[in-house]
């Protein structure tokens, strides 16, 4: 970064806004990290327009311009301390783009030592983390794999939904005739045991694939979203095996029904036998990586 603004010529950029976007256009064509520049006076304020880079939709852009007072801005206070020519700053909250970023500062002096301000380039420290670990592809398809995602989590709601509605109306109808209340009582438990799990499906494929940021390449990102997978799968067939050991209470005469829920109710079991020894060794690998 300090490298990239030391070969920019600030003499030519400090107050010719319209080289100032050609400029911005094309450091983000080359570096993706870059989002705006804009030229400050020695006083801190404003003294062109901000010139945003292509990456920068029209929603995320503020009407921070000319006249702005930016003199109490941490990246300012930095480079007025400062007596090296070009500085980066630490991680800040920008007020343009309101997201982490950092700023590279060029202090621009004439040859007869008149302070022309300062060449700001704003930087996304995202943007930035992602070039420099390779993940620019893995950004930019991502929000395609969120959409898909959150179209699978709304549709299981939805279905998770449509089986509630489904248990209630089979409650009143058995409620309504007063027939066979038992079979209808297990049938309605079935639907929303099952309408339970499948909406904690899709929540979790929300949560875990939209809602929040995943890290690629992070062990702890992948125990996390298995862990919760599997815990609403154990769930769902403990339950089931339950409804049908009772359920065997009732019409089962030779045995089999309940065999097949002791059956089921063991492969529960194994599954929770195994998501504690997945924990385990997972929780083992991230101590030795330490």
């Amino acid at each position: 970064m300090e490298s990239m603004m030391t070969s920019i010529n600030g003499h030519h950029y400090i107050n010719n806004s319209s080289k100032q976007r050609e400029l911005a256009i094309e450091l983000s064509q080359a570096y993706p990290f870059v989002e705006l520049l804009y030229s400050v006076d020695e006083a801190g304020v404003q003294t062109t327009e901000s010139a945003y880079a292509k990456n920068v939709s029209d929603r995320h852009r503020r009407n921070l311009g000319i006249g702005s007072d930016r003199s109490e801005r941490p990246y300012m206070i930095a480079a007025k301390e400062s007596k090296s020519r070009v500085i980066i700053t630490k991680p800040y909250l920008s007020n343009i783009t309101h997201k982490l970023s950092i700023s590279s500062i060029q202090h621009v002096n004439e040859k007869n030592s008149v302070d022309s301000g300062y060449l700001v380039i704003n930087i996304n420290l995202q943007r930035l983390i992602n070039y420099l670990s390779g993940n620019e592809l893995a950004n930019k398809i991502t929000p395609w794999f969120k959409i898909y995602y959150g179209t699978i989590g709304v549709m299981l709601i939805a279905v998770a939904l449509l089986l509630v509605y489904a248990s209630v109306k089979s409650m009143y109808f058995a409620l309504a005739s007063g027939e066979n209340i038992e079979t209808s009582s297990f049938s309605i438990v079935v639907m929303i045991t099952l309408g339970m799990s499948i909406f904690d499906l899709g929540k979790t494929i929300l949560e875990e694939e939209v809602l929040f940021d995943k890290s690629m390449g992070h062990h702890e990102t992948t125990q996390r979203t298995i862990s919760r997978f599997m815990t609403a799968i154990i769930i769902a067939v403990s339950i089931e095996a339950l409804l049908l050991m009772f359920k065997s209470l009732f019409n089962d005469v030779d045995g089999r029904q309940l065999m097949n829920a002791v059956w089921m109710l063991m492969s529960s079991v194994a599954m929770l036998v195994a998501l504690g020894v997945f924990n385990f060794l997972s929780s083992n690998s991230k101590k030795d990586i330490q």
